[in-house]
């Protein structure tokens, strides 16, 4: 029986019809037959049901319909046009192969009710292998005979569309191609599409196929992909359309297209499936570089549209409970099926798993102060410069007290509570002093392995760097940000100071000069802001103030010597000898002056074409000089 078995669904002819034909079965819901019936509407608008050829109602004992293996219904719209077809399942051995072949109905109870298959032959195209194979191993002559009838009446229900499928698709001679009417064939539920997705190189995993709207002005796929909700992994769901074209197009050159007839295949899934790893990485709360297009949102929620508002170059944290927070109409949807995070599901995906996942990771640029989308493609680990503490020009006694705080503070046999506990572990550093002396550039340049909460009140308005040598976040502030009531300052500030405790990073408050000054009777919104005499209450509450004086010629010596070869990386320099740099050290400038003149006569120098010399430095010397010489006129005159 078993060889008998195996030779009847080897030789099944695909297009040959002989094998079409009722079974000598006749037991209520075993005849091994297809009833056709149509579901159109009548003059009146209302919709009837009529068996094929017939032109009255049919309305006959469900038992009537039921005995037929298959049932086939056909719906037209008020044009006679065919909208779709609805194979209905009732013979058990077929409701059972289905059950065992299609993962979509593995938990269907097959038990008093028949399967539905919308656009039903297309099951049976998609997974004709699979049921030959089971068939193969069948044992009960009426399981054969009704899945062979199954198989029969597609190849030849669908003659047309196979015959174009196996010349045009199979056939190992030509650039695999297909028309669009049979566009279905191509995409298989459960195999995996490819295409630029909201402009992103993106796979997603087949659910369904159907036509794009009531009429067929495209094949619209609804596609499985992975997804994170800041909580809990997630299957999500996805649609993307295909539209209408003309003539035969080659698969590869398709909008989207079946990654399995691509002759890349292997390296596009090597691709997505190492993003999707990385996805999977960045699902807790991490500090990176990004350089490139984001979507980005301002506090109220509004999606920036601005070219500039829509590029971000700069350090962020990935966080993606904290951004649907900020932006809640972006919150994911309910998955259809949950990778919990508890048990560690998520570290244990597969492959075909991390093919599909997200491509995007959710965040915060800490330069823009902007909630972003950005694509995990283009998220780097940071590159941080360790030496940047050792390289500060700051006093020894200075470098030393706060390598010590910061040591007290990530050291747990080290660390010193308030007397009430939980009280005044912060840790606030005041660095004060003329613009350009490098305060900001001091903000947590030590490097901390313990969670430490540290505030630096700056009252400079330039900010010059992230502090890399701390290997954390540098999250920036200023005054601005925090808005100009009392009301407005307090939430802000909270918001913040939360935010870097989360992420574990250091807070800069620039411009902070406006928190430290005493109140004025005669500025009542001022005063709201100003809480204390900065003599008096706040004093007490700096951990260690830094004063930075204005730079001695010895400091501009060598920052001259440290910017000036930054600009001119593999050139000697060899014209700047110890007189040249005295002479430049003897301009009364401050650090930020001496940088920009260093990159101003940089850019000089590669537009010429030329290395840097003596008279790209003078030219942008000689435009600050004249800047700054207007600014005092003008002052002057005030």
């Amino acid at each position: 029986m078993a060889a008998q078995t195996v030779a009847d669904f080897t030789n099944i002819d695909p297009f040959s019809s002989s094998n079409v034909g009722k079974s000598s079965l006749n037991a209520d819901g075993l005849k091994c037959e297809l009833k056709t019936l149509e579901s159109r509407p009548n003059w009146k608008g209302e919709i009837v049901v009529l068996e094929f050829g017939s032109k009255k109602h049919l309305d006959p004992p469900p038992s009537k319909v039921q005995e037929s293996a298959l049932v086939l219904v056909r719906f037209y719209g008020t044009n006679r046009e065919t909208l779709c077809t609805e194979l209905k399942i009732y013979s058990p051995y077929l409701k059972k192969a289905v059950k065992d072949i299609i993962p979509d109905f593995k938990g269907y109870n097959i038990e008093n009710q028949p399967i539905i298959l919308y656009d039903g032959l297309r099951y049976f195209f998609h997974y004709r292998n699979e049921f030959q194979e089971y068939g193969r191993n069948l044992e009960n002559q009426a399981a054969i005979e009704h899945l062979m009838f199954a198989l029969t009446y597609m190849y030849s229900a669908l003659e047309p569309e196979l015959y174009s499928y196996y010349n045009y698709v199979e056939a190992p001679v030509t650039v695999p191609s297909i028309d669009f009417p049979n566009l279905w064939m191509v995409f298989k539920p459960g195999d995996h599409v490819y295409g630029n997705i909201a402009g992103s190189e993106r796979v997603l995993r087949v659910i369904s196929v159907s036509r794009a709207g009531n009429d067929i002005t495209g094949l619209s796929i609804e596609g499985q992909a992975i997804g994170f909700d800041g909580r809990d992994f997630g299957y999500s769901v996805e649609k993307i359309t295909i539209h209408k074209y003309g003539g035969y197009v080659p698969l590869a050159n398709l909008t989207y297209k079946p990654l399995s007839y691509l002759p890349d295949r292997n390296s596009i899934s090597e691709r997505m499936i190492e993003r999707g790893r990385k996805f999977i990485h960045l699902r807790e709360r991490q500090h990176y570089e990004y350089e490139g297009a984001v979507e980005a949102f301002d506090g109220a929620e509004r999606q920036q549209t601005d070219t500039d508002e829509g590029y971000v170059k700069s350090r962020i944290v990935i966080d993606a409970e904290r951004f649907y927070q900020a932006a809640p109409s972006r919150q994911l949807r309910n998955f259809r099926k949950t990778i919990p995070k508890r048990n560690e599901e998520h570290l244990r995906l597969k492959d075909e798993d991390y093919l599909i996942c997200c491509h995007t990771a959710l965040g915060f640029s800490l330069a823009d102060r902007k909630w972003c989308i950005f694509e995990v493609d283009l998220v780097k680990d940071v590159d941080y410069n360790v030496t940047a503490f050792e390289n500060l020009m700051l006093d020894e006694k200075y470098k030393q007290m706060i390598s010590a705080l910061i040591k007290v503070h990530t050291e747990v046999q080290l660390s010193f509570d308030d007397l009430i506990k939980g009280k005044g572990k912060g840790l606030i550093f005041l660095l004060h002093g003329i613009p350009g002396v490098g305060k900001s550039l001091t903000a947590g340049t030590k490097r901390a392995e313990e969670r430490i909460f540290v505030t630096v009140f700056s009252t400079d308005d330039e900010i010059e760097s992230v502090a890399d040598s701390c290997k954390r976040p540098l999250y920036t502030i200023t005054a601005g940000d925090l808005g100009t009531s009392a009301a407005d300052v307090e939430l802000g500030m909270g918001k913040a100071l939360r935010l870097a405790e989360r992420w574990n990073a250091i807070v800069l408050i620039d411009e902070a000069d406006v928190f430290l000054e005493q109140r004025k009777t005669s500025d009542l919104v001022r005063n709201g802001l100003v809480s204390e005499s900065f003599d008096q209450a706040f004093q007490s509450r700096v951990h260690l103030a830094v004063q930075y004086p204005a730079l001695s010629s010895t400091f501009r010596k060598n920052l001259w010597r440290i910017f000036l070869h930054k600009a001119s990386p593999g050139f000697s320099l060899e014209w700047l000898d110890s007189e040249s740099l005295e002479r430049l050290a003897n301009e009364d400038l401050n650090g930020m002056q001496i940088k920009n003149i260093a990159r101003t006569a940089y850019a000089l120098a590669v537009s010429e074409s030329t290395a840097l010399n003596v008279t790209h430095i003078e030219i942008a010397l000689s435009a600050v000089q004249a800047f700054k010489s207007d600014c005092n006129e003008v002052v002057m005159k005030d």
